[in-house]
């Protein structure tokens, strides 16, 4: 048997003699299962056998997966992820012994993570010693030395499981470990709710808040999961902020927390009058008028915070909060613009008179951020490129502009070069952003846009080149879109560098970008037909359903992506499909059936994808819903 073997472990003074000690006699269970690794070894080695057992898994088939993830685990024994699909596949065979004897093992080789003692415990309560798993839990708390991220972790895992008791014994542990009475507050007041203890989960919550006012957005979350859409908790909650309130009238946490919790009660309409006459009767000036506006904003009911805004465009125009509102009011009316097509010219015209009032009032405000706002809508949807060209030029030749503004300013002016089908000039407005930022993130994007030039340009090698550095940029978003057109050109470059489909795939590219999505979609749809075979044909149904997408056809979207999942569902962009689907069913279909399947089918299809953690925490709230 191949997991039987007296191999020392690299790194590790024991070897596998001592394991053997624990192990003797229950790991014999699966004996019979290993099957040697010779084939994997002379056909693909780690990589293939790692493919073929994530596969079985995926098809509940733990039997098939047993041997294999045996040999994984015994190859790559500190590979998390293979202990974690090994332990997995133990407890669905209820080979609950060798499950405890395999995480008594890895509590020797990853003596930080304590989660695994929960796996053993787990083990333990499921053979039947329920008694053992207890002690296991307890041994694994008393273990915690202090550090934040590990006693997460152990929660986490209790949370798993389903043992809220010690999930909540794990956070009061590890406040008496570091002596500090407000660790996980948030957390716990959860779990205190879940207990029936309502009132002390809310004390807890506003104490914590108090010394940590920084962490209004949690006490938020917590408050709100607290409460879970009950009107008799919403009332408690109301009374305790509302008690604070009068004590500390001048407590700007108080104020924010109040109109909050308004915030989510009832007619909106009506809300908004009792928080402006509640603003009026304390002296706010409109701050509270404003907060309540923001939340509406975080949660997309936009028309309500329009309502909320509109009020504070008509206070005295020397109040520091109107320029502010009259500056949100036209990023909400952008947002709206682009959230709809085809665009109406109506609202296009409307916004641009507001952009033009808004300056007129404040016109030391022209030279910035809604400067940008402006040209934007000028150039994407008025159709007026040159203008949005010729009103930042002016912007950018103003004495004492911000370098950043100056910075994003001729960022823009590119992409509306780009738009005119100018693109030396596009190219020459980057490079002054590159040099001028060379080790900030403005220069990473100015370099990324500019390789995206080399790429519509068809200059694919040069374009490489630049998308290789790019690949290890700090900025996430900057190193994944590289390491996306990095690969893209690379598995399309053919020995003969004949780079006729890459090329009308990249001029496909180019007229997305121009916002010409009929003409875009018309590309590819005639590439695909005449390169059938060509390796660009999941990049082509990816790009289709983008431009669906933009046009609100989200039909069509969902035929693009499952094309990809029937046809290609083991190359690269297949879990980026299966994650669109899922956000289609989720956001615009409103089906959480649908959208569960497809989030569970990545995280079991593809674990290796960077969408998985994203996945399971959508998987999870909509199997937990807060209603």
């Amino acid at each position: 048997m191949v997991f039987l073997t007296d191999k020392k472990i690299p790194g590790r003074k024991h070897s596998m003699k001592a394991f053997h000690k624990i192990i003797t006699g229950l790991l014999l269970v699966i004996g019979t299962c290993c099957v040697s690794g010779n084939s994997y070894a002379q056909g693909g080695g780690i990589m293939e056998m790692e493919k073929d057992a994530f596969s079985f898994l995926s098809q509940k088939d733990y039997k098939s997966a047993m041997p294999l993830l045996g040999q994984l685990f015994q190859m790559a024994p500190y590979d998390k992820k293979y202990y974690d699909s090994y332990y997995k596949a133990l407890i669905e065979l209820k080979s609950y012994d060798t499950a405890i004897a395999l995480s008594q093992y890895m509590t020797r080789i990853r003596k930080e993570d304590l989660s695994i003692w929960v796996d053993k415990g787990q083990a333990q309560v499921l053979k039947g010693d329920k008694k053992q798993g207890e002690k296991t839990f307890q041994e694994a708390i008393s273990l915690m030395v202090g550090n934040e991220f590990q006693a997460t972790g152990l929660a986490a895992a209790f949370r798993y499981f389903g043992y809220t008791d010690y999930e909540l014994k794990t956070y009061e542990a590890f406040q008496q470990k570091i002596n500090n009475p407000y660790a996980f507050a948030y957390e716990l007041a959860i779990l205190y709710d879940a207990k029936g203890e309502t009132d002390k989960a809310l004390d807890m919550l506003l104490l914590s808040l108090a010394v940590r006012p920084y962490g209004m957005e949690n006490a938020k979350q917590a408050m709100e999961s607290v409460i879970n859409n009950n009107p008799k908790k919403q009332k408690k909650a109301e009374n305790a902020v509302s008690r604070k309130l009068k004590e500390e009238p001048g407590n700007y946490l108080w104020r924010e927390l109040f109109t909050w919790l308004q915030s989510g009660k009832g007619d909106k309409s009506e809300q908004l009058k009792d928080i402006i006459k509640l603003d009026q009767e304390q002296a706010q000036d409109g701050k509270m008028v404003y907060n309540w506006a923001v939340e509406q904003y975080q949660k997309e009911e936009w028309e309500h915070a329009l309502q909320g805004l509109d009020y504070l465009k008509k206070l005295p125009r020397q109040n520091p909060l109107r320029p502010s509102a009259m500056q949100a009011i036209l990023d909400l009316r952008q947002r709206k613009l682009e959230q709809t097509f085809p665009v109406q010219q109506d609202n296009v015209t409307k916004i641009l008179a507001e952009y033009k009032e808004f300056f007129t009032e404040y016109p030391d405000l022209k030279n910035g951020k809604a400067i940008l706002g402006y040209a934007k809508t000028l150039a994407l949807y008025a159709d007026q490129p040159q203008a949005a060209i010729d009103t930042l030029q002016v912007c950018i030749n103003t004495a004492y502009i911000p370098a950043e503004l100056r910075g994003e300013a001729q960022l823009d002016m590119g992409d509306y070069q780009v738009l005119l089908g100018n693109i030396w000039q596009a190219a020459l407005l980057y490079s002054q952003v590159d040099k001028a930022f060379k080790e900030d993130m403005l220069g990473e994007e100015a370099r990324f846009r500019n390789a995206k030039l080399s790429y519509y340009r068809g200059d694919f090698e040069y374009a490489q080149g630049q998308l290789s550095v790019l690949k290890a940029s700090t900025t996430e978003l900057i190193a994944n879109d590289a390491l996306y057109l990095s690969v893209l050109i690379t598995e399309n470059t053919p020995e003969d560098k004949n780079f006729e489909a890459l090329s009308r795939f990249a001029k496909a590219d180019l007229l997305q970008f121009q916002h010409k999505y009929a003409e875009a979609d018309q590309l590819l749809d005639s590439l695909s037909k005449a390169y059938p075979d060509n390796d660009l044909q999941d990049d082509i149904h990816l790009q289709r359903a983008n431009i669906a997408m933009k046009m609100q056809d989200y039909d069509k979207a969902v035929i693009q992506l499952k094309v990809i999942q029937d046809k290609y569902g083991d190359d690269v962009l297949a879990d980026d499909a299966c994650m669109r689907l899922a956000e289609i069913y989720e956001k615009r279909y409103k089906d959480k059936e649908k959208a569960k399947a497809e989030y569970e089918n990545l995280v079991l299809k593809y674990p290796g994808s960077s969408f998985v953690q994203q996945a399971r925490a959508r998987f999870e709230a909509l199997s937990n819903p807060k209603t």
